[in-house]
């Protein structure tokens, strides 16, 4: 390093920006060991130069556990101290030490005990400073300078604002290292910019915790909002969602279609240090198998007949986000595969690319369908399910959240109160049919309704005749009308049901075989499988 003042405060600059901290410091105190005695009254001193000019720097490291470290380690290095504590007063006044060098830990609480008398002197605005200490008369009587042997010393104040924040003591046991009153102006300078800056940083850190707190109170607040409900199964959700949004970890999340997957996925993502960042969607099961690689991982030009342009997929949309994959349960196991290694590995090649891609995204993925029995019967691969599957949130279905499909209901029903609807409130005979219907269609069915009855009720208050005509024949409990008996044709969908259940028997529950031999995809059985499970069905 040359003897340019400039270099010396570049460099300096450099190392508490934390860049080649330890390298640096070596090499600005000997520096500062050959310079020491060109040192003049007109402020030339390159030492003094580099000392204020790391002090400021010192202000714009916003972390109170990096700030005080790096305060000491500046005070021995510039100084060539051989020891060093840095002591902060406590809530009730007293010191505690927050940073120290070379002090043996089992010498330090003495260290604390003897230096107590030094410390509420300088604490009390006085400069201490001795470079004999053991024939000093001020300070020879002092139990800390016998008891280690302390040839010299310097401690001074720590102030903010006129305010005593603490002190910084200094000592050598060698007479060869004695402190003159230049190291001393030089600490000064040091502990007044320390203390703006351990004082920046203690109301930093209360200001960022206070801002997580308030923000995650805010989006717990407004995810309570969004998913309405009391039911505990549902506070049990929300009370997961609160713990694990702030990790990356891989949510699955299960329930019947129509019960708020992507509802809980929104509050997973608002609720997490994602937050800012894109929350993209994508329903598997809504694009055709031939598109649905292309829109997750995206194409170059000319990869195919009408790729004109190249186009990013929703995994590099999502980069540095959360990427919410509904119905992943209908991908196919050759984009299961690729799937994985996505997961795995945070890589992957665009169609008609050679070149990996690397993305940072948090995977959300929901379905209304068994993987785990998908996975028995080879629909599903074993080690993506595991990848996902790492937590589960299980949604329930409407007909078991009691009352809330009440509270659901009146909360559809402001909701899409305009000035061409009359309809305001639901009358006590309209509750309880709607309590007894099973909503099959979960809430997706009962806003559907609630939107129906608001605009086609021409007066305020919803009675049971207006519910009954839109409810009849859609619980799985309710008989058929009696105008089918009469004439004696069976309805279709038990022609269909008793056909299904005939097709299971037959082929032992081999859905598979089944569907083939009723003329329907495995996904439409899987559909009306599940129905009939909501509907209390035994199935072979």
């Amino acid at each position: 390093m040359s003897g340019n003042p400039d270099d010396y405060v570049k460099r300096a600059e450099e190392l508490l920006r934390g860049t080649r901290w330890e390298e640096e410091l070596h090499e600005i105190q000997d520096v500062m060991q050959r310079e020491k005695s060109s040192l003049s009254t007109a402020g030339e001193d390159q030492r003094l130069i580099i000392v204020l000019r790391t002090s400021e720097i010192l202000n714009s490291i916003h972390s109170f556990e990096e700030v005080v470290p790096r305060v000491m380690d500046l005070v021995i290095r510039c100084l060539n101290a051989e020891r060093g504590v840095l002591f902060l007063l406590d809530e009730e006044g007293r010191f505690q030490p927050v940073a120290q060098a070379n002090v043996e830990s089992e010498c330090l609480a003495d260290a604390v005990e003897y230096s107590h008398s030094i410390l509420k002197r300088a604490a009390e605005d006085h400069i201490l400073w001795s470079g004999n200490a053991l024939s000093d008369e001020r300070f020879s009587q002092f139990q800390s300078i016998v008891a280690f042997n302390i040839k010299s010393f310097m401690c001074v104040p720590i102030k903010c604002r006129g305010e005593i924040l603490g002190t910084v003591y200094v000592d050598n046991r060698s007479l060869e290292n004695t402190f003159t009153e230049q190291d001393l102006e030089i600490l000064r300078i040091l502990a007044n910019h320390a203390g703006v800056a351990i004082e920046n940083a203690r109301l930093h850190d209360n200001m960022r915790a206070e801002n997580r707190a308030l923000r995650k109170e805010i989006k717990r607040s407004l995810g309570e909002r969004m998913i309405v409900g009391n039911d505990p199964k549902i506070a049990r959700i929300l009370d997961m969602v609160a713990r694990v949004a702030d990790s990356d970890a891989t949510i699955l999340i299960t329930g019947e279609s129509g019960t708020g997957k992507e509802l809980i996925a929104r509050a997973i993502h608002q609720n997490s240090t994602r937050l800012g960042q894109p929350l993209v969607t994508l329903n598997c099961a809504a694009i055709p198998e031939s598109l649905l690689e292309s829109e997750l991982f995206g194409y170059t030009k000319g990869a195919f007949t009408g790729a004109q342009t190249t186009k990013i997929g929703r995994f590099e949309a999502a980069n540095k986000g959360t990427l919410f994959l509904d119905e992943i349960g209908d991908m196919s196991l050759p984009l299961q595969a690729k799937m994985l290694r996505v997961l795995q590995e945070g890589r992957f090649e665009p169609l008609g690319s050679n070149k990996s891609r690397e993305v940072d995204v948090r995977i959300v993925a929901a379905t209304n369908r068994n993987l785990a029995q998908m996975v028995e019967d080879g629909e599903f691969r074993e080690d993506l399910y595991y990848r996902l599957n790492v937590i589960t949130l299980d949604l329930p279905p409407l007909r078991d959240r009691g009352d809330d499909i009440i509270q659901l209901a009146k909360h559809f029903l402001e909701k899409c109160t305009t000035s061409k609807t009359v309809a305001c409130e639901f009358s006590a005979a309209a509750i309880r049919l709607m309590k007894a219907h099973s909503w099959p269609g979960n809430i997706r069915e009962l806003e559907n309704f609630v939107m129906r009855l608001a605009l086609l009720t021409p007066h305020e208050t919803i009675e049971a005749e207006d519910v009954a005509p839109f409810l009849q024949g859609k619980s799985g409990s309710e008989k058929p009308a009696a105008a089918s008996v009469e004439i004696g044709v069976q309805p279709l969908e038990d022609v269909e049901r008793e056909a299904i259940l005939g097709a299971l028997r037959e082929f032992g529950g081999n859905r598979t075989a089944a569907a083939q031999a009723l003329g329907i995809s495995v996904r439409k059985l899987q559909y009306k499988i599940k129905e009939y499970q909501q509907q209390g069905i035994s199935l072979p």
